[in-house]
């Protein structure tokens, strides 16, 4: 199925597209879905359960080593 509009030039085709509510709609859609993924992933799993807890240990160790803790 054909979406274009014969006869009308390529400006005038990508205002249309970019002014129809339902592809408006779709993208936000997306946008919002892929965002929502992308933070829960990254941040929620990947940075809080396995970077976080990294950088803490290694600072938490150089602050020992700085003042002489030994555990």
């Amino acid at each position: 199925m054909d979406n274009s509009h014969p006869g009308l030039g390529l400006l005038q085709e990508a205002w249309a597209v970019f002014t129809d509510p339902a592809h408006i709609l779709a993208e936000l859609s997306w946008t919002i879905i892929q965002d929502v993924v992308i933070v829960w992933l990254l941040y929620g799993t990947l940075f809080k359960k396995v970077i976080l807890p990294k950088i803490r240990k290694d600072i938490h160790k150089e602050i020992d080593l700085e003042h002489g803790i030994d555990h």
